[in-house]
């Protein structure tokens, strides 16, 4: 609700079931480890905060992006070095000049 997206678009962005969400959100039912970390990229919390070991905090700057593929590109850029980051800055850079 606070990033204004209804469960069924939570579940399109992350591959599930409404009921596999609503049963998470219920308490009824608990996602695998792996589960988890996907949950806590995509809310951008820790999985510490999804387990209620933690007060709500943010892991990176917010960010929602609806499909999933990018999603998964981005989460991955954020695991990216430094250098690696300056090439796509070059990179994009490069291109964004030439669509001016």
């Amino acid at each position: 609700m606070e990033k204004g997206l209804s469960q069924t678009d939570v579940c399109k962005s992350l591959g599930l079931t409404n009921s596999v969400l609503s049963s998470y959100e219920k308490g009824q039912r608990h996602p695998t480890i792996k589960g988890l970390k996907v949950l806590a990229d995509f809310y951008n919390v820790t999985t510490d905060c999804l387990i209620g070991r933690d007060e709500y905090k943010y892991t990176k700057k917010a960010l929602i992006i609806q499909d999933s593929k990018l999603n998964d590109w981005y989460n991955d850029l954020l695991k990216s070095s430094e250098e690696d980051l300056r090439k796509l800055q070059q990179f994009w850079e490069t291109i964004k000049d030439e669509e001016y």
